[in-house]
């Protein structure tokens, strides 16, 4: 089966990863199936030498004791022993479970519990550590280091390194490929991706081949452009559904190549150095490089300054005629040709995004100012929406150059369905979705209703056809005065200020709606110590008055867009960035609002004044 040419995710249903693996490996033996950059220097791996290495480890596991079933946790940063490790573990028949490197003790602890897992690859000696710290350490048959440089000294007895495990001996990788594709079938689990858990624990979405593979096959769907080779940076945290398509099942089904940076930290030199031809990424990222990209115009000397308003002018000019449908002015376009190659693209460099040709965004509500803003930039960047239980995606942004503010049409796949049921919630199905959570049957008769995914998303479908996220349905606000609001809608609206990162509106149960604001440190920090001598750090920001009436000026604005109900009455600056160090955040930056109102009660006690309410508290004798 030639997996380049399926038109449906559908025709995925007899297909497997270790048989895909096989066939690459057959087809493309001596071709790149990867690059790892290490100290300094690229280094090309084949997929010959990727599936040898595949293999060498999952028959290390299974003398190790590993079985079919079996769970599989990796922690660990981006890196290609991340990729060995997942392949090795589904090739053998066990199931992997993604953990982000991030996560605390207390975390893993939970992960491994509730996984059941015997097996865990850690990426480092921190990851070891916290591992160690779990709690779990010992009652894991191996705890596998990924990191080539680890020496390994003072380790617990359970504890190896991936060379010392993997050893010397020599394997047939075509004799364990043929014998375990023959074993899989591809409703078999192979994968626990523990959804971001915005609301509580978070819950293992349990993915078979054909969910991977469907999955990662609605990309497909999205642009002819897909059947060109591609360039793909792996930076989100591996056991993230993206992360994960990008470096292992996209590969097997199209014409990509994934590449790994020294860290995660570097990923802003490895943009540089690998000019990706494919980028999908959160908002938060694509706000960034905005940022980077406007800081550079603003630094620039006079004329560029001027060069630069000039072809904004015209790619406005363009960017209308491209949207308004029908033939565009070839002499506006032209100009917009030479502005691109001379203004727009070096601008584009600095960040490497200069020879992108697929580029989407995802995982949260782009600002629809924002994407606009790369349109007019010359990057055609469209957004999707997509979540862990359906892998893939099942609405996206078909039209060249489409408008923003929707998150476009479903799917051209008649394997795939989406509704709009009639409170405004999206349901959907098709062969790409997961088949439960793990251990957890309550939730998954919840979200899993005759085949239908339940999304908890509310939409709206305009007379177009194109869908626009309204927001998640269980975090809509019910003011006192009986107003319902979207507080999405509303942080879209303040986060259209380069000065702001992120929002989140306040109001359950009271009379009006408040923010908490994070403030965007690379656009606010040197604007702020040139006004204000005070500010040294990131904290300084919220106590600096010259930054409060600034970021008052920037609400003030969003308000004037937003209905009287929806406004900002009062907001507070945090003191510190959002993390998902400090639990307020997941690892692709989603809000955890239930634990982002505890963090910051005391700041958030401070936006109301409560004398009514602790008038009649004292009243009732309460």
């Amino acid at each position: 089966m030639n997996v380049e040419s399926l038109t449906s995710g559908a025709q995925l249903v007899d297909v497997t990863i270790p048989q895909l693996l096989s066939a690459r490996r057959a087809e493309r033996m001596d071709v790149p199936a990867y690059h790892q950059k290490r100290h300094g220097k690229w280094t090309a791996v084949t997929w010959k030498e990727y599936s040898d290495r595949v293999v060498s480890l999952a028959v290390a596991m299974q003398k190790a004791g590993l079985e079919r079933g079996d769970r599989v946790a990796i922690m660990g940063d981006v890196a290609q022993e991340w990729l060995i490790a997942d392949m090795a573990t589904i090739c053998s028949g066990a199931v992997m479970v993604g953990v982000y490197f991030t996560s605390s003790s207390e975390e893993v602890a939970y992960y491994l519990t509730d996984s059941g897992s015997t097996f865990i690859f850690v990426g480092s000696e921190v990851q070891l550590g916290i591992v160690m710290a779990s709690g779990q350490a010992d009652k894991l048959k191996k705890i596998i280091v990924l990191d080539p440089d680890w020496k390994g000294t003072g380790a617990a007895a359970n504890v190896v390194s991936i060379k010392d495990f993997c050893g010397t001996a020599p394997v047939d990788t075509d004799a364990f490929l043929k014998e375990h594709s023959a074993k899989a079938k591809s409703s078999d689990l192979v994968s626990i991706g523990y959804t971001s858990g915005t609301t509580g624990f978070p819950k293992g979405a349990m993915l078979t081949h054909l969910s991977l593979l469907a999955g990662a096959h609605c990309v497909t769907t999205f642009t002819p452009r897909m059947k060109d080779w591609h360039r793909v940076v792996v930076f989100l945290p591996m056991s993230h559904t993206v992360a994960r398509a990008q470096a292992t099942t996209l590969p097997l089904i199209v014409k990509m190549v994934p590449y790994f940076g020294e860290t995660s930290t570097t990923f802003a030199q490895t943009m540089i150095e690998v000019k990706p031809t494919y980028f999908m990424a959160p908002p938060r990222f694509f706000q960034r490089y905005a940022t980077h990209i406007l800081s550079r115009v603003h630094s620039g000397s006079a004329k560029q300054k001027q060069d630069y308003r000039f072809a904004m002018k015209i790619a406005r000019k363009a960017l209308d005629n491209r949207q308004a449908g029908g033939e565009p002015d070839p002499f506006i376009a032209g100009l917009f040709e030479v502005c691109r190659e001379q203004i727009f693209r070096p601008l584009l460099a600095e960040v490497g995004l200069d020879e992108l040709k697929v580029a989407y965004t995802s995982s949260a509500a782009m600002p629809p100012e924002l994407m606009s803003l790369w349109q007019l930039w010359g990057l055609q960047l469209k957004e999707c929406y997509g979540q862990t239980e359906l892998v893939g995606a099942n609405l996206v942004q078909m039209a060249e150059w489409p408008e923003a503010g929707t998150v476009g049409v479903p799917l051209r796949d008649p394997a795939w369905e989406t509704v709009v049921l009639e409170d405004g919630e999206m349901i959907t199905r098709g062969p790409g979705l997961f088949v439960g959570y793990w251990n957890k049957p309550e939730e998954t008769k919840s979200a899993l209703r005759d085949g239908w995914l339940y999304t908890g998303d509310v939409v709206e479908v305009g007379p177009t056809g194109l869908f626009k996220l309204v927001d998640r349905k269980k975090e809509i606000i019910n003011t006192s005065n009986g107003k319902s609001v979207s507080p999405t809608q509303i942080e879209n609206e303040i986060r259209h200020s380069p000065f702001i990162s992120e929002a989140a509106v306040i109001g359950e149960g009271k009379k009006h709606l408040t923010a908490l604001i994070e403030v965007d440190a690379t656009a606010t920090m040197e604007w702020a110590k040139s006004r204000d001598s005070k500010v040294a750090t990131y904290a300084d920001l919220a106590n600096s008055e010259v930054v409060i009436r600034m970021i008052e000026e920037e609400v003030a604005k969003a308000n004037a867009r937003l209905a009287r109900a929806e406004q900002i009455k009062a907001f507070r600056i945090l003191p510190e960035e959002l993390s998902p160090d400090t639990g307020v955040m997941t690892a692709t930056r989603k809000k955890r609002r239930k634990q982002l109102h505890e963090r910051y009660q005391a700041l958030i006690d401070t936006l109301y004044d409560e004398s009514e309410e602790k008038m009649i508290r004292s009243e009732m004798g309460m």
